[in-house]
């Protein structure tokens, strides 16, 4: 670690992908201003995690956190042009059937034409056996049933059942909620994740209406782009490009213990007895440790901010000869739904889902745990895991051996569950929020890449925007 400055204009407190963004974005359009980014640990990205494992049989690219993101929203593929990584770009492999489904202990085929939650073509709708016949007809009726009356928000197990019915909840919406959120759709709010969905709704008078006239409308602009997008070198590649740009301005190793008032600014005191002034700070960490760290001006927030929600998640990937797979699934994702009550969330053939993520020859897939359909298995250690992984592949798969070489990775509280009304809660903090203090990051305003970036931007221009001329630019390093 180099010296700390002992006064900035903006101390940026965690050096994740939005702390990395707000930190860059600042230095582009406000380079008079001084930035210092503190991370308490030894490498930046936060749960952005790549391994290039060298093996006998080949390399292999693991991803220990997110290995794509959402190609239809457009601010991280901006991102990434900015930073001149548009080269690396590395589009989700295309195939009829990507992901698959385990219903009462037998792989079916995810049925084409479910959007989000929904059926938007009738045949395959008719077709599946994901569905009982009571549960088609049931779903039938969002046809028929008015637009409903509830007022402010709900959960997505609500608007599912409500307008879809209880088995559309168990194995549309509930796997789909845990690959994205690993949280009980239950608890998470309708507003705050799938807005568009309750618009629809409003709009057409049914959900089925509404998410077939998107898809029409989608379809005149041609052929749809790929649904996600990741790096060739793995998804790492995108903080430690913003890293490296940050130069002295990003500390690794340093633990920020406290914050308080000082005068039109705030005092960021190290774990090290080292104190830093700055004129604004952003927060860019989980919520719960946001709560413990803010000023006074800001305490009557702690409660609220720590009371938010967060789940915790793992993952194990596991590195096979194709010939060890004797009943390889037809796409590169198997969603093993919370009614089958297994272990694992969902398992995907990292191999085949993007390319040159593992030697000609080679099947490596990667298995997700945790959140809130199996939280034992967190508390299980590394070998415990492992042994109910190699279970899994064998029963399901037909997993043959020991695998060449394995990685875990866990996350205690690495993802932020909306809880219903936090948009209404958000609203709250923010307004009550001290002038000075910004909140980036997953747990406000979208779990995504994507919306982690858009809302770092809007961070760094509300920050540029609002500070005038730095008077402390050239203070020198100690």
């Amino acid at each position: 670690m180099n010296g700390l400055p002992d006064q900035v204009d903006v101390a940026i407190v965690g050096a994740g992908l939005a702390g990395l963004t707000v930190a860059w974005r600042l230095q582009q359009d406000r380079p008079d201003l001084s930035i210092v980014v503190l991370e308490r640990s030894s490498r930046p990205g936060g749960k952005i995690r790549s391994e290039r494992v060298e093996h006998a049989g080949g390399a292999f690219v693991v991803e220990a956190g997110p290995d794509a993101f959402l190609a239809q929203k457009p601010w991280a593929k901006q991102l990434i042009d900015d930073l001149g990584l548009g080269d690396q770009l590395l589009p989700v492999a295309k195939m009829d059937q990507a992901v698959s489904i385990l219903r009462n202990g037998r792989i079916i085929a995810w049925p084409s034409g479910i959007s989000l939650v929904a059926p938007t073509e009738l045949k395959p709708f008719l077709r599946t056996p994901l569905i009982s016949w009571p549960g088609k007809v049931r779903m039938a009726r969002d046809l028929l049933l008015p637009a409903g009356s509830v007022d402010g928000d709900e959960s997505i197990a609500s608007f599912a059942r409500r307008r879809l019915g209880q088995e559309a909840v168990d194995w549309i919406a509930e796997p789909l909620l845990a690959g994205i959120y690993s949280a009980d759709p239950e608890e998470v709010s309708l507003q705050a994740t799938f807005p568009h969905l309750k618009a629809l709704e409003e709009e057409h008078g049914s959900l089925i209406r509404g998410l077939r006239a998107t898809k029409r409308r989608r379809s005149l602009d041609g052929p749809p782009p790929p649904t996600f997008v990741s790096l060739k070198n793995g998804m790492e590649s995108l903080p430690q490009a913003l890293a490296a740009r940050l130069g002295e301005d990003l500390k690794t190793g340093v633990t920020v213990s406290s914050v308080t008032d000082e005068g039109e600014g705030f005092r960021l005191f190290t774990a090290r007895g080292r104190s830093i002034a700055c004129r604004q700070i952003v927060y860019a960490i989980p919520a719960t440790v946001t709560a413990t760290l803010l000023p006074e001006s800001a305490r009557t927030l702690g409660d609220a901010i720590g009371a938010m929600q967060s789940s915790s998640s793992g993952t194990l990937s596991l590195a096979y000869r194709d010939e060890q797979i004797t009943r390889p699934i037809s796409g590169y994702g198997l969603v093993l739904p919370g009614k089958e009550g297994r272990a694992f969330n969902a398992i995907t053939v990292t191999s085949r889902k993007f390319a040159e993520r593992a030697p000609a020859g080679w099947t490596l897939l990667r298995l997700f745990f945790g959140g809130a359909r199996s939280p034992a298995t967190m508390s299980a250690d590394d070998q415990h895991v492992l042994d109910l992984a190699r279970g899994e592949v064998r029963e399901l798969l037909g997993v043959t051996g020991e695998p060449a070489f394995w990685r875990i990775a866990r996350y205690p509280v690495g993802n932020p569950v909306y809880e219903v009304g936090h948009l209404a809660r958000m609203a709250a903090i923010e307004r009550d929020l001290p002038e000075g203090i910004h909140l980036a990051g997953a747990a406000w305003y979208g779990v995504g890449i994507p919306d982690i970036v858009r809302q770092s931007n809007e961070i760094a221009n509300r920050i540029g925007a609002s500070l005038p001329a730095s008077k402390v630019r050239d203070v020198a390093m100690v």
